[in-house]
């Protein structure tokens, strides 16, 4: 199959949806790959690596979409890039349920759109996962620059001192995102409390890390939390849908100024009601006081380690895509379950209730 890798457009977005080790396997595959020039380098790698490895360099993302039948992509595509996909194969993170335009526009234009965050395999989303532990992580790290006065902070220190309390941070959600954020924040020495509506996983999160305070989420706990919370962390994920607003305008009068709204949800659509995407350049503003975080591709950060981790997850994926194209989505639920456009039908119904859009049975139509 003809794959093609351009270079990613979103702001500051530093990755590469093909690394050179899963260039190699799909070239000895017997695949042809098109990267578009300097697609690699904000991951580490050069254009030489990929043309040795007999991989097609070419200037722009035109040439790329043109060459190619299968699109390998990290973030969403833009308008413009899906026009230029017109009849083609998309992988890669989609997010529909928080853009309807976009949804419209791939149905539009009869693409095969396939999402890695919609496969879910022993209650675990493989593609995604990676990729949850990074903003995890980087979530609670990027909140404790945000909480000291230079930056624009109520000047805390995450840890405290012996002689002062740590901060509080309170983490909605205990999935991926949630406990690697649980995990750095107790590491640091944060009085950390993490909220589930699954009462067995905080159980079990509760007898691996003592030290942290556990509860089941509910609107009347969070506004118990807010006024003492100096770090909020929405973690909220529920696959393919818009997950549910668990912080509302009218609870931000709960909360100290200059406490941290970090919004990881906002991929796909946000879980606070105030939350609207932003970048690494302008990562952050204030309503109310209070600042907020919703940085849409937080792993963008560490692009080496994310590029990487991000291959290792999709890999098998990809060349089992690559090399049976849509039948083998036939034999392949867990391929099946990334399908969420195809020759201008919607089958994923988590965007189609999103959106109100009509949903289609991905079996009656492949």
């Amino acid at each position: 199959m003809k794959i093609g890798v351009p270079k990613e457009i979103i702001s500051q977005e530093y990755r590469v949806s093909i690394n050179p080790e899963t260039a190699k396997l799909l070239i000895e595959s017997s695949h042809q790959l098109f990267i578009q020039k300097n697609a690699g380098a904000d991951s580490g790698y050069t254009d030489e690596e990929y043309a040795n490895l007999g991989c097609t360099i070419l200037d722009n993302a035109t040439d790329v979409f043109h060459q190619s039948d299968l699109i390998i992509k990290v973030k969403e595509p833009s308008l413009d890039e899906v026009d230029l996909m017109k009849n083609k194969m998309l992988f890669t993170y989609l997010h529909l349920s928080s853009s309807k335009v976009l949804t419209e526009k791939l149905l539009a234009c009869n693409v095969t759109a396939l999402a890695y965050e919609t496969v879910v395999i022993n209650n675990e989303t493989p593609m995604l996962k990676p990729m949850s532990e990074i903003a995890g992580r980087l979530s609670l790290l990027d909140s404790i620059e945000l909480l000291k006065k230079s930056k624009g902070g109520k000047g805390k220190l995450i840890s405290g001192t012996s002689l002062s309390d740590p901060a509080n941070v309170l983490i909605i959600g205990a999935g991926i995102v949630g406990v690697n954020a649980m995990q750095m924040s107790l590491g640091l020495g944060a009085n950390t409390t993490i909220l589930d509506i699954n009462n067995e996983l905080l159980s079990k999160i509760k007898t691996q890390y003592p030290a942290v305070n556990i509860g089941t989420s509910s609107k009347q706990l969070i506004e118990g939390l807010l006024p003492i919370a100096d770090v909020v962390i929405g973690a909220v994920l529920t696959p393919g849908a818009k997950p549910p607003t668990v912080v509302t305008r009218e609870m931000l009068s709960l909360m100290q100024a200059k406490s941290i709204l970090s919004d990881v949800a906002i991929d796909q659509g946000g879980c606070f009601e105030t939350s609207k995407p932003t970048t690494h350049s302008e990562p952050t503003y204030e309503i109310d006081g209070v600042i907020h975080y919703c940085v849409k591709n937080i792993p963008s950060a560490v692009p080496f380690t994310a590029t990487n981790a991000l291959n290792e997850a999709t890999k098998p994926f990809i060349a089992r895509l690559a090399s049976k194209g849509i039948e083998g989505l036939k034999s392949n639920n867990n391929l099946l379950m990334a399908l969420n456009t195809h020759e201008g039908y919607l089958v994923n119904k988590e965007v189609a209730d999103a959106h109100d859009l009509k949903y289609s049975d991905p079996s009656s139509i492949l």
